[in-house]
């Protein structure tokens, strides 16, 4: 039973650290099977979503998005420049032959400029509340390389005690 316990923390403690590698490393741009990893940066979605909070954000097509969807998208005009927006959908049409939606945050006086449905990342499935807590904690460098050495000391040690000790020294700890 204790081995069977080891294991499941080892796999928690590796999903938990490659998803957190991967989002780092690939700064969003990739998806882990269909979905995405976000970190929502300001107060516009307040109060379903606050700055801080992690979200999942699953790739989907225009035809599935609807008025009322919290999506995602890469801003391409003014002050939304490059950036990686989350933002209600409050009208959806098609406008000279594209595809396009009006989006707003929901603690935002002003609409968002108008989106092309290929700027979409996909629509807002999760907001995880073990990653939002640990994003939280990250954002200072200091914490966040703790963290990541204590995440990796303690997969390293129950992957060594796992594989390579004999039953008996782990059942004497």
């Amino acid at each position: 039973m204790k081995k069977i316990c080891r294991l499941i923390l080892i796999i928690i403690l590796l999903i938990i650290l490659s998803i957190v590698i991967f989002q780092r490393v690939t700064h969003n741009k990739l998806a882990l099977g269909n979905y995405y990893i976000f970190e929502i940066i300001s107060g516009s979605m307040e109060p379903v979503y606050k700055a801080g909070d992690v979200i999942i954000v699953k790739k989907c097509d225009y035809e599935s998005i609807e008025v009322g969807d919290d999506i995602t998208y890469l801003g391409k005009e003014n002050n939304l420049k490059d950036l990686i927006v989350t933002h209600r959908v409050i009208e959806k049409f098609e406008y000279e032959g594209k595809l396009k939606l009006k989006t707003k945050g929901i603690n935002n006086d002003v609409e968002d400029p108008l989106i092309n449905a290929d700027q979409v990342y996909g629509k807002v499935v999760y907001r995880t509340i073990i990653l939002s807590f640990l994003g939280k904690i990250m954002t200072n460098k200091t914490a966040y390389f703790v963290i990541f050495a204590v995440v990796s000391l303690i997969f390293s040690y129950e992957f060594i005690s796992y594989f390579f000790l004999n039953d008996d020294e782990v059942e004497d700890e």
